[in-house]
């Protein structure tokens, strides 16, 4: 009786644990993939914000080298700017800070003439946008056409004819339909699965306040990510909702099968065992906590997409640890696997939170690096990362030495294809391991 009482007592536990297991990786599969949705979700986003603010300056620097055209002749400049950009709700030119001129003008006459000298909390932010010398964001705000927008406030300098230097002339504000361009990203399908919040009003990224979600949602987040533009971040954060992870028969099966079938206890949790081993080796973290193969192929194909609409370019660098096997071989298996998580964070502290860090398995990383067309700073890229790479890791006290060899590719330019631009940066890397 008191063994039956124990083998019953060991059953309840262990479904209960097993039980555990299960909602676990239920919850790791939803992550997975509200994760993967969030990156394209923030790199659309991402993309298509910049591209409206990169817009605008084609205006400011007109305007910088033909400070004395007028309004008519500013009126094809503008309208081209918003036909090629859905986002942009209208744009105000305000010389001497004073605005006579304002595109399209139908549904904003209430802005021509305004002075922004007597509206102070205007005049603050194009004071510091003058004396920084850069465009700032202000926002999200409330329009008064409806919606919310963000604004974003530009000063322009142009050099006087007497020989004095620079001068200011006035500012540039461009209004994006904040709402349109959240939706055209499709929020309410990511809002409808998730939790979503968003932080960084006026673009004070995570120290800004919230502007959409609540402050809880951003507390108990499961992740975070950035969306980072000229000057400025908004911080994204998303939670899973219990209801998102299935039917009541998902979550609870191992309930619903191991309660009724509790007599048949040695069969039933050695077959429990075997498969939720299994599912417990699958719901576990990377060794290392950053991205796989599969996350690495999804990322560049989404950078590629963005790369069609927009022509932002980046680049790839693959890493590959030399002596990785000695390690190994030399200090055991769990020193080999501190080196691994010791190289992963090296490479997330030295990229920036937009940037891709990801393991192709053994000793070999892969990152993408978003926004980077040029050869001279990737180069550089590379010199920081080795310089990191390259520093000894130091388990129970005792110091291992670790180098690494890099090489990379820049997209369009090396490859079209996630192989292509692998197999490149595989090239360059094995060529610069032999100058080593």
């Amino acid at each position: 009786m008191v063994a039956v009482s124990c083998s019953l007592l060991l059953a309840f536990f262990a479904i209960e644990h097993f039980h555990s297991l299960h909602y676990q990786q239920l919850r790791q599969q939803q992550l997975s993939q509200a994760q993967t949705q969030l990156v394209k979700f923030r790199a659309n986003l991402e993309a298509e914000l910049n591209a409206a603010l990169y817009a605008s300056w084609g205006l400011v620097n007109y305007l910088t080298l033909n400070p004395h055209t007028s309004p008519q002749q500013w009126q094809l400049l503008a309208q081209g700017i918003i036909e090629n950009h859905q986002n942009i709700r209208n744009l105000a030119i305000a010389p001497d800070n004073m605005v006579n001129f304002v595109y399209p003008l139908a549904g904003n006459e209430a802005v021509l003439g305004v002075d922004y000298s007597k509206i102070p909390e205007q005049l603050a932010m194009i004071d510091a946008a003058r004396q920084q010398r850069q465009m700032l964001i202000a926002g999200p705000v409330d329009l008064v056409q409806g919606g919310r927008g963000v604004i974003a406030r530009i000063p322009v300098f142009y050099r006087a004819e007497d020989g004095t230097g620079e001068q200011y002339w006035g500012s540039v504000a461009v209004v994006l339909d904040l709402d349109q361009l959240l939706q055209r990203q499709q929020l309410t399908e990511l809002t409808a699965q998730y939790k979503i919040a968003m932080r960084g009003t006026d673009g004070k990224g995570a120290s800004g306040d919230i502007f959409m979600g609540s402050e809880a949602i951003y507390a108990q987040a499961d992740f975070y990510d950035a969306v980072q533009f000229l000057n400025g971040s908004w911080s994204i954060a998303i939670q899973l909702d219990s209801q998102q992870l299935g039917s009541v028969w998902q979550q609870q099966r191992v309930r619903l099968i191991g309660y009724p079938y509790v007599t048949a206890l040695f069969l039933m949790l050695m077959a429990l065992f075997r498969w939720y081993r299994r599912t417990y080796q699958e719901a576990m973290l990377p060794l290392t906590g950053v991205a796989n193969r599969r996350a690495l192929d999804e990322r560049m194909q989404v950078l590629m997409q963005v790369y069609e609409r927009h022509q932002i370019k980046f680049a790839v660098i693959v890493v590959d640890l030399n002596g990785f096997k000695y390690v190994n071989d030399s200090f055991g298996h769990h020193a080999g696997d501190l080196v691994l998580q010791h190289t992963a964070q090296r490479l997330l502290v030295n990229t920036r939170a937009t940037d891709t860090v990801a393991r192709l398995g053994g000793d070999e990383f892969v990152l993408v690096l978003m926004g980077i067309d040029n050869e001279r700073v990737v180069s550089r890229q590379v010199d920081k990362l080795r310089a990191a790479l390259n520093q000894p890791v130091v388990v129970k006290e005792q110091q291992i030495a670790v180098s690494a060899s890099l090489g990379c590719a820049l997209f369009p330019m090396h490859g079209q294809t996630v192989e292509a631009l692998l197999q490149h940066a595989d090239i360059q890397m094995y060529k610069n391991r032999r100058k080593e």
